[in-house]
């Protein structure tokens, strides 16, 4: 067997917060990649997908761990790796030629040779014609075509993607991936192995011979799927929607476990749940758009029909179960009584309902306890942030203080001043008024 390109090894990653706190990202992390294959990474946002591949391109120095390149550590930036991004990542003020030559600058080649690599790479993406264009004058799909061009340009044998086809429409996102696949298949370039990150999961069983699904709080590999599937892949098949559905269900079960994680009974009443950073606006929707179909809906159709990310799709249901308002037997979303209540109800009645469901929550139990005992009952973010890393360290607290936020000015339970940057509970402060 070949040794690896790139392995990974007991990779743990945090980052340090602009509050000062500390946030494991990354746990455990263990992979190779070998030559000849293309590797999918897939999972929900705040897994780690995309620092676990700037890890392996050396764009960042894990906090444990090593990194070794073809057997040996890793220093600096990693010499197989070349990268698309999601965002294009182009110089405006360039043309499609200067941009794509700027992979080449650090190699200081003489002018003649730059010029016959780029006119390779461009005749390969199919951007020939479009040499003097700049990005102002491109479509999505042409620009990152341009992006591809310049990774390819280095000549390196691993070729990282991370979610480079998320901004695309449907249409130019599939044209452009079996493009790529096409390119890797017919050897054409430098490129031995490919490493995709994406949020979706037809992409990922189209491209990957290993699928790694990735799970949350902090981010590890909670499986690893070998797709045996020969190139090109029949999207229609049993198996593919076999693969599919077993994908599915994985993910769903790291965000929405069917059977909740065990605790001592001395501590079941005092474990504090997290709140997924969702909108309220966007669960509000969910909801209305399940009542609209019937109460219940699989939840891998729903992303679908609304053209969202799947993950984002199952937090909003995570985060809805969490207030009651639906139920998530196995794959579906279930409205649960109190949903549609909700949904029927006028904005007031709808305020009191999420009022009650938020006093319900060990945590939000615990901000009220610690702004009733605090001085003028009123607690500044920081401290509020320091609050909420102290009872859930392996989730972002900014994230989910901001989540309180919105949620409580809805409820009208816990109010927050810009101003002075205080939040208050609401019935306090309607006391202090009327006295």
């Amino acid at each position: 067997m070949e040794e690896p390109l790139i392995e990974l090894k007991n990779i743990n990653h945090t980052f340090s917060l602009s509050s000062g706190q500390r946030l494991k990202v990354l746990r455990d992390i263990n992979l190779s990649i070998n030559p000849g294959e293309i590797i999918s990474i897939l999972g929900p946002s705040g897994s780690g997908k995309s620092t676990c591949l700037r890890i392996m391109a050396g764009l960042i120095k894990p906090t444990s761990g090593r990194v070794l390149v073809q057997g040996k550590g890793m220093r600096g930036p990693n010499p197989l790796v070349s990268m698309v991004f999601q965002s294009f990542a182009l110089l405006p003020w360039l043309t499609v030629f200067q941009n794509v030559a700027l992979g080449l600058e650090p190699e200081q080649l003489p002018q003649e040779e730059v010029d016959a690599h780029v006119r390779k790479v461009l005749d390969l993406v199919g951007l020939e014609g479009f040499e003097e264009a700049y990005p102002r004058e491109l479509s999505g799909g042409m620009k990152q075509r341009v992006g591809i061009a310049r990774a390819l340009v280095m000549e390196r044998p691993v070729l990282f993607l991370d979610e480079p086809f998320s901004a695309l429409d449907v249409l130019t996102a599939e044209t452009l991936r079996k493009e790529v696949l096409d390119l890797w298949l017919s050897k054409r370039t430098s490129t031995q192995s490919l490493v995709i990150v994406t949020h979706n999961i037809i992409e990922a069983a189209a491209l990957g011979r290993r699928i790694l699904v990735m799970g949350t709080n902090p981010g590890l590999i909670r499986v690893s799927i070998k797709n045996e599937l020969p190139y090109p892949r029949d999207e229609k098949s049993a198996y593919f929607n076999s693969l599919v559905a077993n994908i599915h269900d994985v993910i769903t079960e790291a965000i929405i476990p069917e059977e909740p994680e065990w605790v001592p009974l001395s501590v079941a009443n005092t474990a504090v749940e997290t709140i997924p950073a969702v909108q309220f606006n966007e669960m509000t929707g969910l909801l209305e758009f399940l009542s609209n179909h019937g109460g219940r809906a699989d939840s891998f159709a729903l992303a679908q029909s609304l053209g969202r990310d799947f993950g984002y799709v199952l937090f909003s249901a995570k985060a809805a179960e969490l207030l009651d308002l639906v139920d998530t037997p196995k794959n579906m979303i279930v409205l649960t009584d109190l949903g549609r209540r909700f949904v029927a109800a006028d904005v007031n009645m709808r305020k009191q309902i999420i009022h009650r469901a938020l006093k319900q929550l060990r945590i939000i139990q615990l901000l009220e306890e610690k702004l009733q005992t605090s001085e003028n009952k009123r607690l500044t973010a920081d401290q509020a942030v320091e609050i909420l890393h102290e009872l859930i360290p392996n989730e972002n607290p900014k994230q989910i203080l901001d989540t309180i936020i919105e949620w409580g000015r809805y409820a009208e339970l816990i109010g927050y001043s810009d101003d002075d940057k205080q939040l208050y509970l609401v019935e306090e402060e309607k006391k202090n008024e009327e006295t």
